[in-house]
């Protein structure tokens, strides 16, 4: 159970960094903040928290508002802009870099997209992923979260992960390596838990 421990004290640990930033109210101003990722649904390994910001008008001034707000907490060390929206992801990327109590990095990823965004998102994918994972599925996607940061497994999306775990029956460091060589990985999917393909 200590990957359960560590991972729901990563969780406690990004909401009060959310709260110390008061990342949510400030982006609520512009659009409808949703918390997404391995946080929201307690798999998070890596110190980083993702969220996506649905916006019912899209204005790279508002998403300046919120970094350079944030850029004045003593704990924000960076941020990043990027305007993505002739690329495939087709949103605007923020990120901001929160140096903790405990001289740990945090990076906080937050894409903003129209209310209407078309691609898949994360704010679909979190219930089904609460409602499909057990204490045994989450574990095996902590462990081999864990062999992936420590190099016993390649630079793989989580995405990927999960649907080894949840749709192949993947475990192990070792089956993970097996089912990369049958299996497509590296892009934007809608898939989830339980989704007929």
């Amino acid at each position: 159970m200590e990957l359960l421990e560590r991972a729901a004290r990563k969780r406690r640990e990004a909401e009060a960094i959310l709260d110390d930033l008061r990342l949510f109210e400030k982006w609520r101003r512009f659009g409808r903040p949703v918390l997404v990722g391995a946080v929201s649904f307690d798999l998070a390994v890596a110190p980083d928290i993702d969220m996506e910001v649905y916006c019912p008008e899209l204005r790279i001034e508002h998403g300046f508002q919120v970094l350079a707000e944030c850029a004045l907490h003593p704990r924000i060390v960076a941020a990043q802009f990027l305007n993505a929206l002739s690329t495939p992801d087709k949103a605007l990327y923020w990120q901001l870099r929160y140096h903790a109590d405990d001289g740990t990095n945090w990076k906080i990823d937050m894409w903003s997209a129209p209310e209407d965004y078309c691609l898949p998102r994360g704010e679909n994918f979190v219930q089904p992923m609460k409602e499909s994972l057990t204490d045994e599925t989450r574990q095996a996607i902590l462990g081999l979260k864990e062999a992936r940061a420590d190099g016993r497994l390649p630079e793989v999306l989580s995405i990927d992960l999960y649907r080894a775990v949840l749709d192949g029956g993947v475990r192990t460091p070792d089956q993970m390596q097996h089912w990369l060589q049958s299996n497509r990985t590296g892009a934007l999917t809608d898939w989830r838990p339980g989704k007929i393909s």
